[in-house]
């Protein structure tokens, strides 16, 4: 039987795919996965699936095509806030072959010119943002030295930084790895009371904040 292949794609950039990804890509005969990671992969002609917010819908496609070489393709690194803690819930460990990839809070941390094994790494996508900053991400800031965001627009970098500094955390660098690995990124360090001044729009970023 053939496994469901869940592959890291990477940060987005195709010089960030590494071989082996590609490889199980290009002998795949279905491709699944969000838009962003399947247009990097427009020149293969291949059936596509989208994974959209009915992830029961995506299950249910899963175990039709049983028995094709299907690729689930995840931005970033899989065991990384990814679709394969779904998948495992759905599909037994036996059925799963996993792949990774680069993440873009490591190459974040790697334009920052920084360690990481003692980072606190959060992701901000699909959640109760503001519970979160509450809860999880302010407490992280105030006693970890380095942490680490996955954010979106409805999420920016000043809105974080405004909200930190209304908390009474002022002392940290806030640096801004903004469409990281392709053509356009940006790479920003500001003080995070410099932050909610900028005027730049932030589209697919990651937030390192640290010790100042």
């Amino acid at each position: 039987m053939e496994k469901i292949k869940v592959i890291g794609v990477g940060p987005g950039g195709k010089d960030y795919l590494l071989p082996v990804a590609q490889k199980a890509i290009e002998e795949a005969e279905i491709l699944v996965g969000g838009h962003r990671a399947l247009a990097l992969f427009n020149q293969l002609k291949k059936e596509k699936r989208v994974i959209d917010a009915r992830l029961e819908n995506v299950a249910a496609f899963l175990n039709q095509n049983k028995g094709k070489k299907v690729a689930v393709l995840v931005s970033g690194d899989p065991g990384l806030y990814s679709f394969l803690d779904y998948l495992l819930k759905h599909f037994g460990e036996e059925e799963i072959e996993v792949i990774p990839g680069l993440s873009p809070v490591q190459v974040a941390f790697a334009r920052a010119r920084m360690s990481w094994q003692d980072a606190v790494i959060i992701s901000l996508q699909g959640r109760e943002k503001e519970k979160m900053l509450a809860c999880v991400v302010t407490p992280a800031v105030k006693e970890s030295p380095k942490v680490a965001l996955l954010t979106d627009q409805d999420m920016p970098p000043q809105k974080i930084a405004a909200y930190l500094l209304a908390q009474g955390v002022a002392q940290k660098i806030m640096l801004i790895g903004d469409n990281l690995s392709y053509p356009q990124e940006r790479f920003v360090r500001a003080s995070l009371a410099q932050v909610p001044q900028l005027k730049e729009q932030f589209d697919n970023c990651v937030v390192l904040i640290t010790n100042g």
